[in-house]
């Protein structure tokens, strides 16, 4: 039942909104090889008045040849006006109704000519047999998108053929037409088997097309939650950036008011150590540490640079003289408080933080030298590291420029020549020569961010 169903479907060809894309797809295929449809009726027609030729009145062949040729053209003229008219269930309809009519006449004239031309010599007979199976198997091939059609012209075409050959009273003929009826059969069978798969072809077409819109949905959908995630992340990670730059902002100025720094002091060394930095990355000691990442983190550190200082008590931190050398020892142990106190919230993490880590160095090691005279653990050369060694230069080229209860400021050159006195004995000699070839830059910064 379902089988009669699906041919009883196929054969009405219906069309409606269900299957409109499906339907529009077979006319429309079947739309492109019209015109070799009925180019091969145009070049087959002549052969059969050629091969009919002695075996009726001419005028009757070439009335059948002009009779044929204005169908055609009427044909031609149809598809020529119509052909891109096919996307609404009328304009379908329309050309579904054209087509079967079309095949019809053309195939009952076929079939019709054999009735009324057929030959009495069996070899022009077989000849002619030849041609009409041509046309058949053709039709099958040809008028598979539209089975209406094909069937209507190769009924049309065959069953008065194996009407006329059977009428011949001998046993050759009535092989011949059982001959005929099988292959009219097979063609039958072949017909509904290539629209079959074209029309699964089709669904499966549309279906994966349909998925394919579900899956582009789908991922726009999922594209626009990744961007829209991604964005909050973003927020949120320079959100937390932006609270933790204020933070050590904020910790770093406590620190300096109570030795009565000024905000600028930060300022600046932040600056300069962005400009060591930047002028050392490419210097084959220290490419490997100095990067975009290390450069930022190093300049926002850098104000941490003296936080231990909140450990130091005020008697000693806020005297207006010359420190005793027991004061002074107590002094030298700002390194250390700051440097434990970066560690223990690096400790206070999941995971170690180069971040912190950068920070910590630069509180414990900026009061290192590069000969070792240094504190608070008095380490020598590259032990040092390049964090605390940047941080070093910077700090005491801002210490000498700026004016102290203990002495006056320095002038520019005379910091230039202190610090370059200093090489290889405080300061490491490559950071040395990097300041010596920007110092015009650091003067600016000074001048820039003065108190």
């Amino acid at each position: 039942m379902i089988a009669a169903g699906s041919f009883f479907d196929e054969l009405l060809f219906r069309i409606d909104a269900g299957n409109l894309a499906v339907r529009s797809e077979q006319l429309r295929a079947r739309l492109k090889l019209f015109p070799y449809i009925l180019l091969g009726q145009v070049f087959a027609e002549p052969i059969f008045v050629w091969l009919m030729w002695n075996a009726d009145e001419h005028r009757n062949l070439l009335l059948w040849i002009g009779c044929a040729y204005l169908i055609h053209l009427a044909e031609l003229v149809t598809w020529m006006r119509y052909r891109d008219r096919i996307d609404t269930i009328s304009e379908c309809l329309d050309w579904s109704r054209r087509f079967l009519w079309f095949a019809l006449v053309i195939g009952m004239m076929w079939g019709f000519g054999t009735l009324f031309f057929f030959p009495n010599i069996l070899l022009q007979q077989v000849l002619l047999i030849c041609v009409m199976l041509g046309l058949a198997a053709g039709a099958t091939t040809m008028n598979a998108t539209h089975p209406p059609a094909f069937y209507a012209y190769l009924l049309g075409l065959m069953v008065p053929l194996i009407f006329r050959v059977a009428v011949e009273q001998d046993d050759t003929h009535h092989a011949l037409a059982i001959m005929l009826l099988l292959f009219m059969v097979v063609m039958l069978g072949a017909g509904q088997f290539l629209s079959r798969l074209i029309m699964q072809s089709l669904h499966q077409r549309f279906l994966n097309q349909s998925l394919a819109r579900q899956l582009e949905v789908l991922n726009n959908g999922l594209e626009t939650k990744v961007r829209e995630r991604t964005e909050q992340l973003q927020r949120k990670t320079e959100e937390v950036s932006q609270i933790r730059d204020v933070t050590i902002i904020a910790m770093a100025t406590l620190a300096e008011t109570r030795d009565h720094e000024t905000g600028n002091h930060l300022k600046r060394t932040q600056n300069y150590i962005r400009a060591l930095a930047t002028r050392l990355r490419s210097h084959p000691r220290f490419s490997d540490y100095l990067n975009d990442d290390s450069i930022e983190s190093l300049c926002k550190l850098a104000p941490l640079h003296d936080i231990g200082k909140v450990g130091i008590p005020d008697h000693i931190l806020l005297k207006q003289g010359k420190l005793t050398p027991e004061e002074y020892e107590i002094m030298k142990t700002h390194p250390t408080l700051g440097g434990d106190a970066l560690a223990a919230a690096e400790a206070s993490l999941p995971a170690p933080s180069r971040f912190l880590h950068i920070g910590r160095e630069i509180a414990s090691g900026h009061h290192e030298k590069w000969d070792g005279s240094g504190y608070p653990k008095g380490l020598q050369g590259d032990a040092i590291p390049i964090s605390a060694r940047l941080m070093a230069l910077a700090d005491v080229y801002d210490a000498l420029i700026c004016k102290r209860v203990y002495k006056e400021a320095y002038t520019h050159e005379d910091a230039v020549a202190f610090i370059a006195d200093g090489r290889d004995k405080h300061f490491d000699p490559d950071v040395v020569d990097a300041f010596l070839s920007i110092q015009d830059e650091f003067m600016q910064i000074a001048e820039r961010y003065c108190d």
